[in-house]
């Protein structure tokens, strides 16, 4: 079987495992650096801008975080790549951009832990939704299928171990969460093959600051 992990920091990816990792197969300006000058890579090389978002708690203010947002919302919509998405205590603020700007290219929440009322939320504003080893069981039987994924983020866990966790759970066979999986990495990235990509070239300068 093979495994989808989509979305994790760790370049180790076991052999079993097609990994989307972040800063090598997607690129994105993180919340908590929203006000920092960047280069911009050639996001035609890349699966998915990401991961960027809104924090609460980390990071510049509210509204510099939402400037860069629409700066990278503006980047997947130019360049046809799908967003995931970093949302902490503002997912009010995110829903409301979300609909402000009537993207074209899908969002990914990842990491999602949130109760059933906030997975609602999200579905309905059309998301797919991210879980980790760390979820909210309602939640995830809750989850439609065609919106759900998986990943590991910081966790040095393999992902297999998850999918095993998610299965059961789900009540589901493995083989079929998995062949679930890959078709929701397919639907979301547009993409039929691996997605172990080269590091992008640098080309471009962004400023941050307004």
């Amino acid at each position: 079987m093979t495994y989808i992990d989509f979305h994790t920091h760790s370049r180790a990816v076991p052999a079993d495992t097609i990994a989307v990792v972040d800063g090598l197969d997607t690129w994105g300006i993180h919340p908590w650096h929203a006000d920092e000058a960047c280069i911009v890579p050639d996001l035609s090389k890349i699966l998915a801008v990401g991961e960027c978002g809104l924090d609460g708690l980390h990071g510049p203010s509210i509204e510099v975080q939402q400037q860069t947002l629409r700066k990278m919302v503006a980047l997947g919509e130019a360049y046809g790549k799908p967003l995931i998405i970093h949302c902490v205590k503002k997912l009010d603020t995110l829903l409301h951009l979300s609909h402000e700007l009537k993207h074209t290219m899908p969002w990914m929440l990842h990491g999602f832990r949130g109760k059933p009322q906030q997975l609602h939320s999200l579905l309905s504003a059309g998301f797919y939704i991210s879980f980790g080893f760390c979820y909210n069981k309602e939640s995830l039987r809750l989850c439609p299928p065609k919106y759900l994924m998986l990943e590991t983020d910081n966790d040095a866990r393999p992902i297999s171990l998850l999918y095993r966790s998610v299965a059961d759970t789900l009540g589901i066979s493995l083989p079929s969460l998995c062949t679930q999986m890959a078709e929701n990495y397919h639907t979301f990235f547009r993409k039929e093959t691996s997605s172990k990509t080269k590091h992008c070239r640098y080309t471009q300068k962004i400023t941050q600051r307004s």
